[in-house]
């Protein structure tokens, strides 16, 4: 590829286009003289992302040396043609990831969790298991007293629900908790 007609009539025919593919120094020189142009295109549809830019134009090159074109009559316009056709993918594929990440971040488990990134909504999760597990092991007197106490019962509502004196309610409590510290730190080792 001496002369720049030449490098039009390569593409021509199927023969030529195979000849093309396999001789390295043409395409090359095909990439230095185009690949600015077809980078600067995608960039500026993007709104300015380099660094996408350079990776889009790269597989415009790639296309071009698997599935030249037909014919030769304009590659530069070949080129960004397939360069603005792999932005526009780039984008619709862009905007259905960011929509499913979102809604992924909004809808949760529960109001609390909303707007939460993925491994946040886990890690609650994961400690609310850790809770249930040690409140199982608690006996049933303690367990229910403290699930209400944290429900925002009162200590007359507790008396009524569990039959503890009201007067004792907060010794059965403070025990309770402690009861319920020790066995979590020993088995979330004091993670929590």
């Amino acid at each position: 590829m001496k002369g720049e007609g030449r490098c039009i009539l390569i593409l021509t025919d199927k023969s030529t286009r195979e000849r093309f593919i396999r001789n390295d120094n043409d395409f090359q020189n095909l990439y230095r003289r185009y690949f600015s142009l077809v980078s600067r295109h995608v960039n500026y549809l993007l709104g300015g992302n380099s660094q996408i830019a350079e990776e889009i134009a790269q597989e415009t090159f790639v296309r071009l040396y698997t599935s030249p074109p037909v014919t030769g009559d304009n590659l530069s316009a070949w080129l960004l043609k397939v360069a603005t056709n792999l932005t526009y993918n780039y984008l619709k594929s862009d905007r259905r990831r960011m929509d499913r990440e979102t809604r992924v971040y909004t809808s949760g488990a529960g109001n609390d969790q909303e707007g939460c990134l993925p491994e946040e909504v886990f890690l609650r999760n994961q400690q609310v298991l850790a809770v249930k597990e040690v409140l199982e092991l608690l006996p049933e007197r303690d367990r229910m007293c403290l699930l209400l106490k944290f429900s925002g019962f009162s200590y007359l509502e507790i008396t009524e629900v569990t039959g503890v004196r009201k007067n004792s309610v907060g010794k059965v409590l403070a025990r309770a908790q402690e009861r319920f510290r020790r066995e979590f730190m020993k088995r979330n080792g004091g993670n929590g």
